[in-house]
Parts: C-alpha cells; structure tokens; sequence
C-alpha cells in the first residue's frame, strides 16, 4: 500500500507510485511539525517517566511504614484504560468547571478560569501530564524488581568504604540496575513516539496540531484524509525508527556488558 497511490477521495487516480509517498510524507509541512511535536514530547516524558520511575522504586526500596499501600496506589493510573484516564484529565482542565481551574483559581494563579485545551503549551503540558500519570508505575515496578536483587553486602562494603549515598547509588545501584534502565528508556521512547489515545481523548491533536504526534497524524491521514498509501508509508518510517531504537539500545547493553567483564 505504501507503493500505491490509495487516495480514496481520487479512486481515479489509484496505481503504483515507487517511494512518492514517502517522500510525500517528509516533505509535508504538517508531517514535519508533527515529527518536532513528537519529538519535543518523547523527550519531556521520557526525562520525567524515567526519572520518577527511579525516585519511586529507590522508595519503595527502602523499609517503612505503608510501603505496601504505596505499591497498591501506584498501580491505580496504570490498570485505568487509556481512554479513561483521558477523559478524566481533560474534565480536571475544564474550562468551565474543572477542579484545576478552580484551584488555581482560588490560590490567585490565574484571574478567570481558562480554557487550557485550546493554548498551545498548556496543552501540551496537560497531554504530558496525562500521560506521565500513567506510564510511571510499570517502569517503577520493573527497577523495583531489580533493586530487589542488589546484594547488601556491596552496600554494605561501601559504607565500611565511606562512600556517600550519591556514590553508593552511582557505583552499586546504577551499575547494578543499569540493564533494566536500558530497557526501560528504550521502552519509554517507543511508547511515546507512538501515544495515540491520550492525544485522541485530550487534544485531538490541537491547537492547531501542536500536540498532533506522529501517531495521531497517521490515524488523522488514513481515517480523516482518507489517504492511505500516505498513511501507511508514515507507518512503515514509524516502524523503522522503532527498530533502529531497539537496535541501538542492544548496542548500548552489549557496551555496557563489556565494560563490567573488564572492570
């Protein structure tokens, strides 16, 4: 299909075109804004998701008081459907009865509710919000389960070594956890690159596309233009672009496998 030219509002025109859609899908303006707005979200979430997916599980891997509860609670985001958990942010940001607008409201932030959805980086933020909510708890849970693993004697040599706690964690945990930190930023990037739902259910893509992700404009040229031969070669790069990161991610494992024999 990505071959053809599938554009079933000019059937006419249907027949073999090479690689013109693909080039059609770089050379596209809005195909190219949406490739920036993926781009500039894959890398917010990914800092935020990774980062408080460490936070949390070195919590949770500590000895306290309601450590399970804390577990239970951060599964709650991550068994809410997608589309659910959508709509139910997009009714927290409401601009006419939203809690958030509320809140800010009463705090003195803001003198008027607003309407976030339509302003371009609100948006944005509101989308990475949702979607951070979600995606944390799986990544917690599986550096969780690594950490379970680290043996407390090299803890334990460290601190006889007088190591602080930012050297034990560099020197002991990270290395120790480090394959399931690839895995999970590697994970983290593939799923964001391809976030469908919460863009569908939050912003539709809007306002004027600056939250359209990849994934949203490819659905969007297949199901709205009705252009699938565009639609799918858009697929095909997305396809690519996921093997390349899991390619380079294999490489970087394979590295850092190699420097720990050696050391």
């Amino acid at each position: 299909m990505s071959f053809q030219h599938l554009d079933l509002r000019r059937p006419s025109l249907s027949g073999f075109v090479g690689i013109d859609n693909y080039a059609r899908a770089m050379a596209l303006p809005e195909v190219q804004r949406s490739w920036i707005s993926t781009g500039t979200f894959a890398v917010m979430a990914v800092a935020i998701v990774v980062t408080l997916s460490v936070c949390f599980a070195l919590l949770l891997n500590e000895k306290f008081k309601g450590a399970g509860v804390l577990q239970v609670l951060l599964l709650v985001p991550w068994s809410i459907p997608l589309v659910v958990s959508g709509t139910l942010w997009k009714w927290i940001f409401n601009e006419n009865f939203g809690i958030a607008n509320e809140i800010m409201s009463q705090l003195g932030l803001i003198p008027y509710y607003q309407s976030f959805i339509v302003q371009q980086w609100p948006a944005m933020l509101i989308l990475l919000l949702a979607y951070v909510w979600v995606e944390v708890p799986l990544p917690t849970l599986l550096i969780y389960a690594s950490l379970q693993s680290v043996p407390q004697e090299l803890y334990e040599q460290s601190k006889i070594d007088g190591a602080s706690a930012w050297h034990r964690f560099r020197t002991v945990t990270f290395k120790w956890i480090r394959p399931i930190f690839f895995i999970v930023l590697v994970y983290e990037t593939l799923m964001d690159i391809r976030a469908f739902d919460l863009v569908y259910v939050v912003t539709s893509g809007g306002p004027a596309d600056f939250t359209a992700l990849i994934s949203f404009f490819t659905w969007r040229m297949a199901f709205a233009n009705l252009n699938f031969g565009t639609a799918t070669a858009l697929s095909l790069i997305l396809v690519a672009i996921s093997v390349l990161l899991i390619y380079l991610y294999y490489r970087l494992l394979r590295v850092g496998r190699l420097r720990l024999r050696i050391r």
